[in-house]
């Protein structure tokens, strides 16, 4: 289905903010593996239409909003009408969703969960499928962990080219682990292990290396070592100290200092090489890793 958002008159118009005529509805999708994201605004700035929203089936759209607003809910003939305080997290089941009425300006950050991906987390866990989230299919709460979840992907909205697919999946199995465990029935039975064995963490550690540019898949990983994939994130990470997206940034930041020693290998050069997406993707991670840009670093060797 399709999610349908209608914008209605506003009696007011705050200072600064474009007049109800000019408000339109802009969308900047995110995509990654099992990562799908929207950055939602309304009123905050002038496009040249008004965006559409991907078709989503069987699925929950978890919102973190950036700002205080309003809007009206419908669903299964009833709407839902109450302010929204900045910070507040909703569980939407997009499914039952008929539209949503935007009375004030809105900014929010719009995660998909499908519940074929609570499916297999449940059964990655080997406890029984999640049968709801939240006390209703629109459900509001104040949630600081969903928060910071929304402020480390929004970044990427500006440069989704830059998101990593190991990333994507280390993100979306915490976040969702997190959502069916606190406000679903998710069971969590089965306890924490050990880390990887040898061959497990060598073989992981290779086919990594290998997939430098590119990229790799949290379950690809963890089919190759024989292991569940939230078993394998757990054990990678007790045996590493590092979630497996951490550890390939910081081989990718090792590969770049390698080819830096070239001087005549451009940054440019370098960052594709690497698998980094551009320039400033390289001069923005190894600055974070290392504590000084590519340059700089590169001239203290020569």
């Amino acid at each position: 289905m399709s999610l349908n958002l209608r914008l209605v008159e506003v009696a007011t118009v705050p200072i600064g903010l474009p007049r109800k005529t000019d408000r339109k509805l802009a969308v900047r999708g995110l995509s990654s593996s099992r990562l799908i994201s929207a950055d939602v605004c309304y009123g905050f700035k002038s496009v040249e239409s008004n965006a559409e929203f991907p078709k989503w089936e069987d699925a929950y759209s978890i919102g973190v909003r950036f700002n205080d607003e309003k809007s009206d809910v419908v669903m299964d003939g009833r709407t839902i009408s109450r302010p929204h305080r900045r910070g507040e997290t909703h569980f939407l089941y997009v499914s039952g969703l008929e539209h949503i009425d935007f009375t004030t300006p809105r900014h929010t950050v719009e995660t998909i969960l499908q519940r074929s991906f609570m499916r297999e987390i449940a059964d990655d866990l080997e406890v029984p499928h999640v049968t709801h989230l939240g006390k209703s299919l629109y459900h509001v709460t104040d949630d600081p962990v969903l928060r910071r979840l929304a402020l480390r992907i929004h970044p990427y909205f500006d440069a989704p080219e830059t998101i990593d697919p190991l990333f994507a999946d280390h993100f979306m199995w915490s976040l969702g682990i997190y959502v069916c465990a606190t406000y679903g029935d998710l069971a969590m039975r089965r306890p924490v292990r050990g880390g990887l064995s040898t061959w497990q963490e060598r073989l992981a550690k290779e086919v990594m290396e290998t997939s430098v540019v590119g990229g790799i898949g949290l379950a690809e990983l963890a089919s190759l070592c024989g292991l569940r994939t939230s078993q394998f994130a757990h054990a990678f990470k007790r045996s590493t100290g590092m979630a497996p997206y951490q550890w390939l940034q910081r081989r990718r930041v090792e590969r770049a200092k390698d080819l830096l020693t070239f001087r005549d290998t451009s940054l440019a050069d370098i960052a594709l090489t690497c698998g980094f997406s551009d320039q400033s993707h390289l001069t923005r991670t190894f600055a974070r890793l290392v504590g000084t840009t590519p340059g700089a670093w590169r001239a203290t060797i020569h």
